[in-house]
């Protein structure tokens, strides 16, 4: 499978020995009996409802391993996405080329080309038809379960009081700050030197996802995080590692403790943050404790709320046009719930991961979160050729 970088190549990479593809996992192959908020399996979609999925499209390198959960989740492959449009938001030549292809791969894909300029989301819009529920979803979430969307669509149609329900978001600042506090966030540091057994990157080398397999970190017990990253020592795909727990460093010395339940706050800014819970969450997944994040309902009480991954029906968002703000974000999460006195909650059982925030690219590019994602996706989700 072709290689697709985001923000820039890596320059080196760990090899691990090929092995032969494994078979998908089975269906609700995380649900495990840990907790009491697993999500919904087995559930049977109303006869008339549609759910279109709607794929803000700018990335193949992260598109490429959503495109596995996708169609893990459509109707013809036992999920209940009828449809999957991306809405087109790039003019680079290559990735609208790449996105031609992959349409080409499912007859439940197609495209809408907007028009847009800078941060302006309105457009995306214009094609949405009452009757129909809206699977909104950025193209940098890299992860999510097989419960995810039809908890997601079943809450929303069994509450018609909420106007949004989002997904679980796994980095996503005020979320983030949660996850925290339940104690699914562990601590990982950067790795400080190079593995003895890197090399240059090449097309056919790859990594693994497992967290098992990574060594303790050993570095100094006064190591400053903020100052090694000022340093500009930091490698090219790099790696985290867990801090050892006979190790004097605690969690409190790790980048997760500056973040916190703010929408603006540093999660979304630090791209160590962001990293911290990449590596936990590898973790969290190779044990099947997932049920570490969760949690029922999180209600924003008209605060602001990240809109990553969300459910949605066509009538609402019909209903505010023409949308008067340019943030969607603020819009269907502040101004519409306001309006309708519809609140926009959080449905903690639905669980997914968020790759990046725009702040956080430049230093998430940095490390081999991404490939750990398209490792996961190849080995478990992706259709075996």
């Amino acid at each position: 499978m072709a290689c697709w970088w985001l923000f820039g190549p890596h320059v080196a990479r760990v090899e691990v020995s090929a092995v032969d593809a494994p078979k998908q996992l089975p269906r609700y192959w995380s649900v495990s009996g840990k907790g009491d908020g697993e999500g919904v399996t087995e559930w049977v979609k109303p006869e008339g409802l549609k759910v279109v999925g709607l794929v803000f499209y700018g990335r193949p390198a992260s598109v490429s391993i959503l495109d596995c959960y996708l169609k893990r989740n459509l109707v013809e492959n036992g999920g209940v996405l009828d449809e999957v449009i991306f809405i087109v938001r790039t003019k680079k030549m290559q990735d609208l080329g790449w996105l031609d292809a992959l349409l080409e791969t499912s007859d439940s894909y197609r495209k809408q080309n907007v028009t847009w300029e800078g941060k302006d989301y309105r457009g995306a819009y214009d094609i949405i038809q009452n009757g129909t529920m809206y699977i909104k979803i950025d193209d940098d979430i890299v992860f999510f379960e097989d419960t995810t969307i039809p908890t997601l669509v079943s809450t929303r149609l069994n509450h018609p009081e909420y106007f949004v329900v989002s997904a679980n978001i796994m980095n996503q600042p005020s979320l983030s700050w949660l996850h925290w506090r339940l104690g699914a966030v562990r601590p990982y540091l950067p790795e400080l030197a190079p593995p003895p057994n890197a090399t240059n990157m090449t097309p056919n080398s790859t990594v693994s996802w497992h967290a098992s397999e990574l060594p303790k970190w050993d570095g100094p017990e006064d190591f400053n995080y903020t100052e090694y990253f000022d340093s500009g020592k930091l490698r090219r795909g790099h790696r985290w590692l867990p801090v050892s727990p006979n190790s004097s460093v605690t969690i409190d010395e790790t980048p997760i403790v500056e973040t916190k339940y703010d929408a603006f706050g540093l999660g979304l800014w630090y791209w160590s943050i962001a990293a911290q819970e990449h590596y936990s969450f590898f973790e969290n997944l190779e044990k099947n404790e997932l049920f570490r994040y969760k949690f029922h309902r999180w209600d924003y009480n008209y605060g602001r709320m990240g809109i990553q991954f969300i459910a949605m029906m066509g009538d609402d968002i019909n209903r505010g046009k023409p949308m008067e703000q340019q943030d969607d974000e603020y819009y269907f999460s502040e101004v519409m719930p306001k309006w309708t006195r519809r609140h926009a909650i959080v449905d903690g059982r639905a669980l997914a991961a968020h790759y990046s925030f725009e702040p956080q690219r430049d230093g998430m590019a940095s490390t081999d979160v991404l490939d750990r994602y398209r490792a996961f996706a190849e080995e478990n989700i992706c259709v075996q050729e």
